[in-house]
């Protein structure tokens, strides 16, 4: 089997400074284009032709310092809410290196106290580089997946998860499952919860719209304080496809135009829409099977 190489690269003789993104459409892009490089590396070295040359996926690294005595002055273009899921590295997942960005991890990428206090210090400390906030979920989060149980089986909550660390997570969470369970609802119909794609449905609709309620929550502070430049983003990790997108449909195969950040929401309203839209692709189709000699007949998906 043929080596398919993931580089991080330094050039010492290199004289080109440090990319730093102009602007928060650059930065976006930067991240969007990253993640890219790091989903075709992944589907590289699943699907490679061992007859066909072996790509390789180069990252620029700046961040190492020749000065033994001074490190680099920290100099990130993004900050970043991710979960803190050891399947997604957020560094490799939006294919960046060194001092690129400054990350923030939390289980189920929840917007707690310490975690205001950590974007706040980013923000204010690193002003000079900072061009945009972006909250990351994932599909298939466990915190979110606790949450939903947690909201489906009330009497067991508090006798299956007695941590009160652990519980302080899943009642953040509560409001986006909560969220999500009603636009299903709306979408689907009274009867959604009978639906065997219900559970997980739920979910992932539940992943999304905690990411984009973080997002919501980001954007207000920014501009509280003033930052009106600064972009504020949210988007949803496929963990079997390595990418990054929003909405975020986990029926759908890899592709490099799904590959793309949001603008975080502007409101309540905003987040309902996309709790509704997530509901709609994840809604179940009705499909026609037919046997020999039989007359079409409608089969729920």
């Amino acid at each position: 089997m043929s080596t398919i190489d993931y580089i991080y690269r330094f050039d010492p003789n290199s004289t080109e400074d440090k990319y730093l993104p102009p602007d928060s459409d650059s930065a976006r892009k930067a991240l969007e284009d990253g993640n890219r490089v790091y989903a075709s590396w992944i589907e590289s070295c699943r699907n490679h032709d061992p007859s066909q040359p072996c790509p390789e996926f180069l990252l620029p690294w700046h961040g190492l310092a020749l000065d033994s005595e001074h490190p680099p002055r920290q100099a990130p273009f993004a900050v970043v809410l991710g979960c803190a899921d050891a399947r997604a590295p957020i560094e490799m997942v939006f294919g960046q290196a060194s001092n690129d960005l400054f990350v923030v991890r939390v289980a189920g990428n929840v917007l707690a106290d310490v975690c205001v206090g950590s974007i706040e210090y980013a923000l204010s400390a690193l002003a000079d580089s900072v061009k945009c906030v972006v909250v990351l979920g994932h599909l298939g989060c466990g915190a979110v997946t606790e949450t939903v149980n947690a909201y489906l089986h009330p009497a067991d909550y508090t006798v299956k998860i007695q941590s009160f660390g652990i519980r302080s997570i899943v009642e953040k969470i509560f409001t986006p499952v909560k969220l999500a369970d009603d636009a299903i609802h709306r979408i689907w119909g009274p009867d959604a919860a009978r639906h065997h794609s219900y559970h997980k449905s739920l979910i992932d609709v539940a992943v999304c719209v905690n990411a984009a309620q973080a997002a919501l929550d980001i954007r207000m502070e920014v501009r509280r304080v003033g930052k009106r430049d600064l972009g504020v983003l949210y988007g949803v990790f496929n963990l079997v496809t390595h990418q990054v997108s929003m909405p975020a449909n986990p029926h759908l195969p890899a592709s490099d135009m799904k590959i793309n950040l949001a603008v975080a929401p502007q409101g309540a309203a905003s987040v309902n829409r996309l709790a509704e839209r997530m509901a709609e692709i994840l809604r179940p189709r009705a499909r026609t099977t037919q046997r020999a000699g039989e007359k079409p007949r409608q089969e729920s998906a």
